[in-house]
């Protein structure tokens, strides 16, 4: 089941803004409840030691006490209440009272007042301020009690409605920030809503890129897909390009099996056509396979070789049967033993391209020339065409990038060279030579130690 990001944020929101409402709301009301009770412990404070002022030990030995001048200890049942209690005489109670004293501890130090809880005859709950004093002197001296008491309710009723108050206010504002949470998840989350429909466009224009001018928080993810999106451009690129290097690569050994059709149907054929049918037919089948394997045409640990002459004059006599060939002069200059980093399908598509870009510039006459010692180790296919202006031997190079426009082809034979000389790190050079024409160069002077004759 999915789950929404934007329901999991806001729970959590909600989730985090009720406990701290409740623990707010818990410790205002205990600090309410301790500052109440303070303030009261404060005025029974201040009302025992006015009743004390005026409490008196009279000569025959009679405690007389005057109401204190706050009116609740005179109004009955109201809830304020004062005794004085002497030690040989019978209690001295405020007019508010109504039932029995109140069962007050004996404080155990003289003078200082103690506070405490306690329960009236009635059986009602009061907060109490006490002590102990000594009225009088030599033999008339007594000691007496003095208690004021305020009924319980006085404090927590206050506190009750303080803690209602409170909670309906923890309410309000839970709601306010439970709402508030919601439109900070909603525009939080907009700038991935942004991305998203971002996303949408792309996929209806595939050359578009999420935009820059985001969020922080949200740049690494655009920035992933934009890399993303430029990593699958280039794959689509790639397979494009293998799919027109396949296409081009079979052109040669079709080519050749076309001149071969036509031999025999003309002449009845050699003996040797056979054999090379199924060369040609082995060269298809190689550039299939090494296209969808993906990795005859990669550079790995294990060096291909092969004696270069013998493909060259496979090559030359294929080129030589087709409409035109025979007009031109071929003159090849390999040694016989010379050893090229490639095997006989890669050189055949290499060399293949080469001649076939030679036959279309060429007036007459085509060299294919080699060299593999320790100076110099490379294969040329010259032409004695109207060669190439110097500002445009890096065009050529281009996939699809040819000059003249009304000439057969693609455009791809060169660029499909260097893709396959790049993968080996091979140099590819276009040179004009100075009697005219074209000279294209397979160079690997650079790593001609892996590929000299064996001996």
């Amino acid at each position: 089941m999915k789950s929404s990001l934007s329901l999991r944020l806001l729970a959590a929101a909600a989730v985090s803004t009720i406990i701290a409402l409740v623990a707010t709301a818990f410790v205002l009301n205990s600090l309410f409840r301790v500052y109440f009770e303070d303030r009261v412990q404060s005025e029974l404070n201040s009302w025992v030691v006015a009743l004390t002022n005026q409490t008196q030990l009279d000569l025959d030995g009679t405690v007389s006490v005057a109401e204190l001048s706050d009116p609740r200890f005179a109004q009955p049942l109201s809830g304020y209440y004062w005794q004085v209690i002497p030690e040989n005489a019978q209690p001295v109670l405020s007019a508010s009272f109504w039932a029995q004293p109140l069962d007050v501890t004996v404080p155990s130090q003289r003078g200082v007042i103690t506070y405490s809880d306690v329960t009236g005859s009635d059986g009602g709950a009061y907060l109490a301020g006490s002590w102990r004093i000594t009225l009088g002197q030599n033999d008339a001296e007594q000691e007496i009690i003095i208690t004021v008491a305020v009924d319980r309710m006085s404090v927590d009723v206050p506190v009750s409605r303080f803690a209602q108050n409170v909670a309906i206010a923890m309410a309000v504002l839970g709601v306010f920030l439970v709402i508030a949470s919601w439109f900070t998840v909603r525009i939080g989350l907009k700038p991935l809503k942004t991305v998203g429909s971002e996303v949408n466009f792309v996929k209806t224009n595939p050359k578009s890129r999420l935009s820059t001018d985001c969020a922080i928080e949200v740049a690494p993810l655009v920035k992933e897909v934009n890399d993303l999106l430029d990593q699958q451009e280039k794959n689509v690129e790639a397979a494009r390009a293998r799919a027109s290097t396949l296409a081009h690569g079979l052109k040669t050994p079709l080519t050749v099996m076309r001149a071969l059709a036509e031999d025999l149907r003309t002449s009845g054929g050699a003996a040797s056509i056979p054999d090379e049918i199924d060369f040609q037919v082995s060269s298809m089948q190689h550039l299939v396979e090494r296209e969808l394997a993906r990795t005859r045409d990669q550079l790995n640990s294990h060096v291909m070789r092969c004696e270069a002459r013998p493909v060259v004059e496979k090559l030359v006599n294929a080129f030589q049967r087709r409409a035109g060939g025979e007009e031109i002069e071929w003159q090849i200059d390999i040694p016989s033993k010379m050893q090229c980093p490639f095997d006989e399908f890669a050189l055949t598509e290499l060399l293949g391209n080469l001649i076939d870009n030679a036959t279309k510039w060429t007036t007459d006459r085509i060299v294919i020339s080699g060299r593999n010692s320790p100076d110099e180790a490379f294969l040329q296919v010259s032409d004695n065409g109207s060669g190439i202006h110097e500002d445009h031997l890096e065009k050529v190079l281009r996939r699809g990038e040819h000059l003249n426009r009304d000439a057969a082809g693609d455009g791809l034979g060169l660029s499909i060279v260097q893709d396959m000389l790049a993968q080996r790190d091979i140099d590819l050079s276009l040179v004009n030579c100075k009697e005219g024409g074209l000279a294209v160069r397979i160079d690997w002077s650079r790593h001609n130690e892996v590929v000299k004759p064996a001996v």
